[in-house]
Order: structure tokens, then sequence, then C-alpha cells
């Protein structure tokens, strides 16, 4: 009998010049421990794997003398590697292992009940190098042994993996690991307040931030920016960061950065943190704030959030706190507080970042607001990325929070460049590094202009300066259950084949027509072209006949010398190219990302705008021509045209008119598009208790997901930008409990962030996103601590389509280089040749 373990994640170490040489090819194996494992072949190479759970489970098969194990490895995709990383990192790659375990017939019922124990399933194998009766435990249809069939003839009878094209996809490298903490901390009692168990993590980062709030750690007992010394002449105060030292002693600074990964649970651990304040905490000689000075007859924590989360934490501190342990309030909308006595029967008080900056900004009136007339015990930065441009309005607001202690917490300290993290340092007031000049001299010059030893000197620096402030551990410091990555291959029928290859031709043919004579007005004609003509490319992809082109009719949205409409169409170029890349104003230099807009609110105030020469001016800069009655101007001598656009975060076919579904939509699962019906057939396999979750980044794809699901009888609900916000909870809570609703659709700009949903343990992704890092955001919506499923996510693609170009796009994006080491940070995203290249017209 034999069977498939999948997915178990790995890394390896390969030999100078075999990177590329191996590509994404399958190894031969041994185990050489339950952690370590090595070459059997030609190629010389070793691995680790770091997931506990896994090389427990891996030690128990070892230790069973009866059973032989298969073992593979799958490299993952190569990565576009930077020549400076190719040069001062070493050769590592991700890999994932195969394991097909044989052993005697009356062996399978127990190796089924002790993988059943540990939530894991086995799946049907794929390359048996032993000719043997195959039986699954975990297929009822398996456990007659002489009903089963020889492993010489399972690829030919419907293997599940080749029947809907899966391919492994293992889970690539975290890009932010050269900040990752070594430091081993004790753990901190849990608060008397907190009813949920804190994990050990938990413990330590509690551990973390209590010694933090204790100020500078000069004596030297635990890592910190300062140290002070005695000499002949007194005291003085080194920096260890670049060894510099004085004699003044650093102003004080309270606080740090929690910049743990997505799903390990840092709401918690910063509730936790706020239930120390109550009385009868006490945790060896921490005593809190002690030696602060301050007046700190406010003992209240002010937590600032973007709008989506604010549920979220509220739902957290009910379902965490003990009951009227902790109190808390909201100051946003129509909740907000008008008296600072308020203030007195909270503990905490939830805002959100643009009620910060609102207030700000009628900060001189005679009535302050309490925001700013308020002494805060601490402030704490939910999603702290937002403020990564320090010279905004929205930073400069919140850094003028008064306040004893100052927290940030984010997944992503560095998003695009060393700067983002400056913009926290500034928050926290973390002397001398909150100094913009002082970060570039120590760190940032060194980083990308030095020679080797200059750049290693820079990467040592970075890593000792996040060791004193920031706390962040790799996805395995928990025991989550393992997680799968698949790719899902489509093929396109003929006809869907047909339809695509003749949009594609006509969009060749329209981009030679439409190629730019020099001009920026003739660049946004071609811009505005190559967008739809793209958009069209990717939703036949999804829609397959079903698709209705909204653009056979552009000409009518085209002026009399050619041009287009800009104000018909500026906010259609302006999602695009926010979506494939960050965008940078004109004036202020500040950057946008689409991350960020999925966390942001309605504008209240001025709308940005953009131009038709592809420029950004963002509402703050809007604003201030507005206030000194000068023109919007591009900055071009001859100006262009500009219309506002929103940065709200909707689906992208918002404004677009309906595209109607044909009537024998309602009659044969066939007339599905193919993506369609791969995703319904998958479902269909699921057990009846598996619950599911289906992204896609337009609300037309839904509609056709939802005729299949119908067809197919499958139970759902739908959780998009047209559900109004008092109904969400209540389907969130319904999918949760009710046991015959399996699968959830939603849209990525609504479920991407501010939900915990791991009652489904399966997310299907219906197409590429531009950017990487929203797909992993509503991954893990399901891999996360309240987990206790193995986890399984399946990306689609259609075969020899533009969604193919895209993925390769996603790739560059992931690369630490690409990250880091870009002179400029991004560049101004959606000029003609930036587009020209993402049209990729071999696809």
């Amino acid at each position: 009998m034999r069977r498939q373990v999948l997915g178990i994640a790995g890394e390896c170490q390969l030999p100078s010049g075999s990177y590329q040489q191996l590509g994404s090819s399958t190894h031969a194996v041994r185990l050489d421990t339950s952690s370590k494992f090595g070459s059997s072949s030609d190629t010389d190479f070793s691995g680790t794997i770091s997931n506990q759970q896994h090389t427990e489970l891996l030690q128990a098969l070892l230790d069973e003398t009866s059973l032989t194990l298969q073992v593979k490895c799958k490299f993952g995709d190569e990565q576009v590697v930077h020549p400076n990383l190719r040069r001062r990192l070493p050769c590592m790659r991700p890999c994932s292992l195969l394991i097909i375990i044989y052993g005697s017939a009356c062996l399978c019922e127990d190796v089924g009940s002790f993988f059943q124990d540990h939530d894991i399933y086995l799946q049907d194998p794929r390359g048996c190098e032993l000719d043997v009766r195959y039986c699954n435990p975990h297929r009822l249809s398996s456990m007659d042994l002489g009903s089963c069939p020889m492993t010489s003839k399972l690829g030919l009878q419907g293997d599940p993996i080749g029947a809907f094209n899966l391919e492994e996809a293992p889970q690539q490298p975290d890009i932010l690991a050269i900040l990752d903490s070594q430091e081993d901390l004790l753990e901190a009692p849990q608060p008397d307040a907190i009813l949920a168990d804190l994990e050990r993590h938990q413990k330590q980062a509690l551990t973390f931030m209590l010694q933090r709030e204790q100020g500078w750690a000069f004596n030297g007992q635990t890592p910190d920016i300062w140290e002070m010394k005695k000499t002949s002449q007194g005291y003085c105060f080194i920096n260890r960061i670049s060894g510099a030292y004085q004699t003044e002693e650093p102003p004080q600074f309270f606080g740090g950065i929690i910049a743990d990964p997505m799903g390990l649970g840092k709401t918690l651990s910063m509730i936790a943190l706020i239930a120390t304040d109550l009385k009868g905490y006490r945790y060896g000689d921490f005593v809190m704030h002690s030696s602060i000075g301050e007046d700190l007859s406010n003992m209240t924590t002010l937590v600032i959030v973007p709008p989506p989360v604010l549920d979220s934490w509220e739902e957290q501190l009910s379902q965490h706190v003990v009951k009227s342990r902790l109190t808390w309030g909201r100051h946003h909308g129509k909740s907000r507080l008008t008296k600072i006595s308020e203030l007195h029967s909270y503990n905490l008080v939830l805002t959100t970042y643009h009620t910060v900056s609102a207030e700000w900004r009628n900060g001189n009136q005679a009535e302050m607001s309490i925001l700013f007339s308020t002494h805060w015990k601490r402030v704490i930065l939910d999603e702290a990325h937002i403020i990564r441009n320090s010279g905004s309005q929205m930073a400069k607001a919140i850094c003028s929070l008064p306040a004893s202690s100052r927290w940030a917490v984010t997944g992503t300290p560095i998003q695009n460049r060393l700067g983002d993290l400056v913009a926290l340092l500034k928050f926290l007031q973390a002397h001398p590094y909150g100094d913009t000049g002082r970060f570039e001299a120590d760190i940032t010059l060194l980083w990308k202009t030095g020679g080797v030893g200059e750049v290693e000197e820079a990467v040592r620096r970075l890593q000792r300066l996040s060791g004193c402030l920031l706390l962040r551990r790799p996805k395995e410091t928990i025991n989550l259950p393992p997680r799968r990555d698949l790719k899902c291959v489509v093929e396109f029928n003929v006809d869907e084949r047909a339809l695509y290859d003749e949009i594609k031709s006509r969009t060749i043919a329209n981009f030679k027509e439409t190629t730019p004579q020099g001009t920026d007005r003739s660049n946004s004609t071609t811009c505005v072209n190559i967008i739809q003509q793209i958009n069209s490319l990717r939703m036949i992809c999804n829609m397959g006949l079903q698709y209705h082109s909204r653009y056979d009719n552009t000409a009518a949205e085209v002026g009399s010398e050619g041009q287009i409409k800009w104000a018909e169409v500026a906010q259609q170029a302006f999602d695009f190219q926010l979506e494939v890349g960050s965008i940078i104003c004109q004036f202020c230099s500040s950057s946008l990302d689409v991350t960020e807009t999925l966390l942001s609110e309605p504008e209240t105030q001025t709308q940005p705008r953009f131009s038709e020469c592809l420029r950004f001016i963002c509402s703050e800069c809007t604003q201030r021509l507005h206030r000194g009655s000068k023109p919007i101007s591009c900055g071009h001598t001859t100006s262009h045209t500009t219309a506002p656009v929103s940065t709200s975060r909707t689906e992208p076919e918002e404004a677009a008119p309906p595209i109607p579904l044909m009537e024998d939509y309602q009659t044969s699962l066939i007339n599905l598009p193919s993506k369609v019906t791969s995703l319904v057939t998958q479902l269909q396999t699921q057990q009846a208790d598996v619950k599911c979750l289906v992204f896609s980044s337009w609300r037309m794809t839904l509609e056709v997901v939802e005729a299949g699901l119908k067809q197919a009888n499958i139970q759902y609900l739908r959780f998009d930008g047209k559900v109004p916000q008092k109904n969400r909870q209540a389907i969130i809570e319904r999918f949760r409990k009710d046991p015959l609703i399996r699968v959830m659709i939603l849209t990525l700009s609504c479920g991407a962030v501010g939900l915990t949903l791991t009652e489904a343990s399966y997310a299907y992704l219906m197409e590429p996103h531009w950017n990487p890092t929203i797909e992993e955001q509503a991954l893990a919506r399901i891999h996360r601590i309240g987990q206790k499923k193995e986890v399984t996510t399946v990306r689609f693609f259609v075969r020899d389509t533009f969604e193919e170009a895209m993925m390769e796009i996603q790739k560059s994006k992931k690369d630490l280089a690409s990250l880091l080491f870009s002179p400029r940070g991004d560049s101004q995203a959606g000029d003609v040749e930036r587009l020209q290249v993402c049209l990729s017209l071999k696809y």
C-alpha cells in the first residue's frame, strides 16, 4: 500500500552556480533526520525543515521501521535575484517535500488515524517508484484492498491533482526575514482580564513590550540603541548601531514596533498589554512608567485603526476579555467623545487615522480636539504602515499626539523602501533614528552606494536597530496547521481560445496603430487603450464566451481630434496604475499603494487629481493649491487636463454598466466558463464539513460563480461592496455557524483585510492580482491563529494568456531586491513604456 503527504515546506542551500541550473525541477532526496534532508542524486544540495509540526510528524514516520518513505524535493519558481543579493546572501531556494509512504496493509488504518489526529488528510500520489496496491485510509473507496488499483495504473484513473491540473506552488520565503528577532524572550504572566489562553509567542511579545515601556536599557542587559559607560571624565552614551558616542543623555523613549506577519494574533497581544494597566498585574520588577515624570492621571490607551478594522478590534475585545474588566469606546463618526471626563470610564478608545487627521487640521480652534488635549497613557497604531509618508498631513497629525509610550503594529514595516521604517521611528520618537538624515547617514547610504563591505555593515546595522526596537517572528514560531499552496492551470475550450485570440490580435493591431508620437496627450490615449485591452483579455479568462466587451464602442469616448475625454476615463487609468504599483505625488513625492486603499475610508476632503500626462497630485497638495487660488497643474510647461479621482477602494467595474449574463446560465453547467467550471467541480468534491472562500477582483466574476453554485446546489453567501456595513457582521456569523453554508464568495476589496474566517480551510483566488501582497492578505483570513485544519489555497490561471504574464510580474514584486535595493524607491507607475512591458504581447 502507499499514499502521499504533500506540501511540507523546506529550504535548500545550493552549491555555487546551481541556482539557475536546478530550475523548478523535482529531485529525489533522503531524510537524514526529521529536520534535515540531502540530495540522493548527482546534484549536491542539502535542506532543512523548520515547521515544528512537520518535524514531529516526520520523526514519527522515521521511528516506524516497518514503513518505507519515498521523498522528492520540488523547487519553487526561480526568483529574480538582484546581482548585489546574489553576491552577498546565501544561495537558498524554497522547496516542498513530497513523501510517498509504503507499508503493510495492516498498518493502513493506524497511519490514517495518526494523520487525521493531526488534521492532515493524505492525498493521491504521483510518481511512485514501486508498483504496489494503492490504499488511502482517507478515501472510503480505498478500504477494500482487493479492489485497490496498482500504482502503475493510478495515473490513468482520475488522479484528482491531475484531473484539476493542480500544481504545487511552494510558499515563497519571507522577504522581511532580515528583520526577524533572534532573542529568545521569557514569557510574561497572562493578565487576569484576558479570557483566551495566550500563545507562547504572545507572552514573549508581552515581555518585549513591558521591557520597552521601561525606557532605554542603558545598563546593556537587554539589546538597545544606547549603552551608558563610565569614563574618567564621567558618563558617555554609546550608539550601538553606528558606534558614535555622546556625553549628553539621549531623550527618553518608550515603545516600539510589533511586526509579526499576518495571522499571529498581534491584536490580542496589544489588548493583553493594555490589560497590564489594571491593578494587581505584576511581572518581576516591572513598574509601568514609574520614572516617566509625566502626568498619568489619564491611564487610557488610544488605538488608531483603519475603518475596516474597527469592528474586528471590538469583536476581539468582546471575545477575549473578561466582561467589565476592560472598557472601551469609539471616537469616530457620530460616536465622538467631547469631554475629557468621559475618558476616565475607558481603558481604551478606538479611533481612525482620518479622524485624527481631520481633528488635527482644526486644532487651532478655541475648543481643541479631545485627541490632542489629552496626554494618553499610550498610543497604538494598527496597520501603522499607513503613515509611511512621513511628510503627509496624516503622519504629522499622528506624530503630534501627546503620549507616554507609542507602539506601531504592522506586518510590513518596510513596503517599498527603507524610508518606510523611518516614518515609524519618527512616530516612536526613537532618538536619533526618528531623524531621516541620521538614518540615511548611518544605514541607507551604506546600503545604496557602498561596496560589499559597506552593504554588509548596513545590513548588520539594520538588524541591530530592529533587534532593539522591533519584534518580528516567522510564522513557524507558532504551530499553525500546514498550508498547501496550489496553482490550478485552466485550459480554454476551443471557442474560448478563438475569442481570446481574436481580442489579442485586435489588441496588437490597435497597439501598433496608437503608438505615441511623442506628446503626453497621445501617451494618455495609448495608456487608456492599453488598459482597456488588458482588462478585456483578463475578463475573457474569467468570463469565457459570456464576456461582452464594453470597449467595442471606445470611439464614443474619443473627441474630434482622436483624443480621450480624460474626465471619463481618468479613474480607470488611475485604478489600473495603482494596482500595478505605487503612485507618487508630483509635488510632495508621497506615495500611494493599493494595499493602503483597502484600508481607507471615503474622502470627505478634496479629492486628488490625475492628469492626462499620467501624473498624480495627492489630496493634500490639491487642497493646498485650492487654498492659494493656484491652478492645479501637472507641472509641464504646457499644462494637461486633470480630473478628480477617488482613492477609496471599490471593485474595478464599479462605475461600469452591468454586463448581462446569458439566459442559458440557468440550464447547464457546460455553458459556464472553463475556469468557473473547474472551481465548481472542485467544490463539489469537498467533504460536507469543509468550508471554502472564493475571492475575485471583480463582482462580474462573482455573478458567474453564483450561477455555477446555484446549478450545483451548493449553498453560499456573498460578501462585497454592495453589502451594507450594518449587515456584514451578520453574514460573517452565519458563515461561521451555519453548517449548511459551505462557501463564501468575496471581492478582494472587501475580504482581504479585517476578517478572521478560520472556519474555512480552503481558499480559491479566481485570477492573479498585480500585487501579490493583496493575495497574501486574502489568504491570511484562514491561515492564522484559531485555524485547526490543514489549509489549502488554489490560485487559478489560464494557460498561454496574459494571466501568465501577470504571474511573472508578481514574482518580480516578491523579490527582495525590488523591495529594498531601488535607489529611489518605486518610480512613477503607469508611463507608457511600463504598460508596454505589462501588455507582454507574447501572450
